[in-house]
């Protein structure tokens, strides 16, 4: 992510990559991508992946971003004790053990359910309960690698 102020001073954020958009390393297709803590999914390994299994990394990691852009890590924090988005270096997070217990999607569905949100209907609430059971499961075969499905349920067009 890119934030940087622009020529009225205005902030603007920008996701530029989530690592899936490198070089392929090999002929064999595989790709090495890099480690963002605790961005990464839950079964990065020592950074090689096929292109399917890193655009599935990516996937959890959209997922996990929306997570933060809709509540924060303030109202994470607020609501369950201990979960945060920080520390790209040093110990576990308790973040990092909610990914291993497979309970972020249950974390983004009680967020969902008991933060108000403004201008989010029961019908968004719906569609964001779906993106994110499709985005933030542990196992990598659960979740969707269609990110135009993804697109479709964040966008206010449906």
């Amino acid at each position: 992510m890119l934030v940087f102020k622009d020529a009225t001073a205005k902030a603007t954020v920008k996701v530029t990559d989530f690592g899936y958009s490198t070089l392929v390393r090999s002929t064999d297709g595989r790709v090495f991508l890099p480690k963002s803590r605790p961005w990464n999914a839950p079964e990065y390994r020592y950074g090689e992946f096929t292109v399917a299994e890193a655009k599935k990394t990516d996937i959890y990691s959209f997922g996990l971003l929306c997570l933060w852009v809709l509540f924060g890590s303030m109202r994470i924090q607020q609501n369950f004790a201990g979960c945060t988005f920080e520390s790209s270096i040093g110990p576990r997070t308790s973040l990092e053990q909610l990914k291993d217990d497979d309970k972020v999607e249950h974390i983004a569905n009680q967020l969902l359910e008991s933060v108000p949100l403004a201008g989010l209907n029961a019908m968004h609430r719906i569609r964001l309960k779906e993106f994110f059971s499709l985005t933030v499961l542990r196992n990598p075969e659960k979740r969707t690698s269609k990110f135009a499905r993804l697109v479709s349920l964040l966008s206010q067009k449906r």
